[in-house]
């Protein structure tokens, strides 16, 4: 019992060195250079620095309708990959999105599910 609470301590100990030296250091230049990036850098679509995040088709008609009342500065800040939800009337469901970013597909979606559904 005794040898379990020594291996204990010491993983304890050594995960604390670990975070106190280069390795908090790394975490902390990776959190500020991605603050930067999304809070300095990136302040419109056409910032955004990848081509991983992309869609080619137009959207259809419904969605290209709803998108038509969201505030500009919200539709210039969506750096999302492309909204992929079903062709099914989705009124009066409940919807969640996960990483909204600036929030253009909770707004656009909102339009979908009307007053009876949520996001």
């Amino acid at each position: 019992r005794n040898s379990w609470r020594r291996r204990r301590g010491a993983l304890r100990a050594s995960g604390r060195s670990a975070m106190n030296g280069n390795g908090a250091q790394k975490r902390q230049k990776v959190q500020d250079e991605v603050k930067e990036y999304y809070g300095e850098t990136l302040k419109v679509t056409e910032d955004l620095k990848t081509n991983a995040c992309c869609t080619g088709a137009a959207p259809p008609p419904k969605i290209r309708k709803a998108l038509a009342k969201i505030h500009p500065d919200v539709i210039a800040k969506y750096y999302g990959c492309g909204l992929t939800i079903p062709d099914d009337d989705l009124a009066g469901l409940s919807v969640l999105d996960l990483g909204c970013g600036a929030g253009r597909d909770c707004y656009l979606l909102s339009q979908l599910v009307g007053e009876k559904g949520r996001v």
